[in-house]
């Protein structure tokens, strides 16, 4: 059985995204994995816009949105595999968007070849996702040659996390600006301006994550911190991109923690404890350094 994450639209179903605010949301039309899976899907209501842990994980494998790790850190706890294909490889036509640049649906599973397996009936270019590779389809094989591994301190890793964070947020705040109780979702009650319509029905239907998110997301896209922080931290992104030496090594391994491939859009393998992030589109070094390390 195939689980999709709350965020992830099926035509009909409620796509609540965890949030209050999305509550009695009843999808108006599939998502572009739900249609290329062809098969009957249940429901998996994980923490509000990925911002929180998950209370619980499906017993099967699952389609979500990890952007902060969250479920990967639940799934490396567990045994189970998390598989993040590399950004731009599967389509978020019909995904509920947490913070754009980082949205991308991977597969938690029960082993990689499980996860490759879902991942090739998913993966390849929707015209509708305006962020995409052009590769009609893609075919998951591990290369001839072991996979070099690189365990060493990379440079800028001090700077991964706050840079995370500061885009991050600011595409959270921007992506939650729709949510105000005027067209769509959760309305707040007994108000008298359109402001305090804005301010009650985000009070009343957010959790505290995802208000701290907005908040800060607001702060570093402000006239005053715009340079300091937003346009520094995209800055900074570039750096770590191109600090990356995929031609001396194949494969990275980090702490399960680390959320440089989802910062940088690479794709990533999680299990046993340790995170492991190869080059754009070579998903497939990822399956060879599992079967090395396992």
């Amino acid at each position: 059985m195939v689980y999709l994450d709350d965020s992830i639209l099926q035509a009909g179903k409620i796509a609540s995204a965890g949030s209050k605010m999305l509550r009695n949301f009843a999808a108006p039309f599939d998502a572009e994995v739900v249609t290329r899976l062809n098969e009957p899907c249940e429901r998996a209501v994980l923490g509000e816009f990925g911002l929180e842990p998950p209370k619980s994980l499906p017993d099967g494998v699952l389609l979500c949105n990890d952007v902060f790790g969250h479920v990967r850190t639940v799934v490396a706890e567990r045994g189970l595999c998390s598989l993040r294909p590399t950004y731009g490889t599967v389509s978020r036509y019909g995904l509920i968007p947490t913070a754009c640049s980082m949205d991308q649906i991977g597969v938690v599973c029960r082993t990689p070849a499980e996860g490759f397996s879902l991942l090739a009936r998913i993966a390849g270019h929707d015209e509708k996702d305006g962020a995409m590779f052009p590769d009609a389809r893609y075919s998951y094989e591990k290369p001839a040659q072991a996979p070099r591994l690189h365990r060493e301190a990379l440079p800028y890793a001090d700077l991964v996390e706050p840079v995370f964070h500061i885009l991050a947020y600011a595409e959270i705040s921007g992506n939650l600006s729709r949510y105000d109780g005027v067209k769509f979702g959760y309305r707040a009650e007994n108000y008298k301006t359109l402001e305090e319509l804005y301010t009650k029905t985000r009070t009343e239907a957010f959790g505290f994550e995802t208000k701290l998110a907005a908040v800060m997301g607001c702060l570093a896209l402000s006239q005053d911190h715009y340079a300091a922080l937003y346009d520094k931290a995209l800055r900074a992104r570039r750096l770590i991109r191109d600090s990356l030496r995929f031609d001396l090594y194949d494969v990275l391994v980090l702490p399960v923690e680390s959320r440089l491939p989802v910062l940088a859009g690479l794709p990533s393998l999680t299990f046993r404890g340790v995170q492991l992030a190869a080059g754009v589109k070579n998903e497939g070094a990822l399956l060879a350094a599992w079967e090395a390390l396992s």
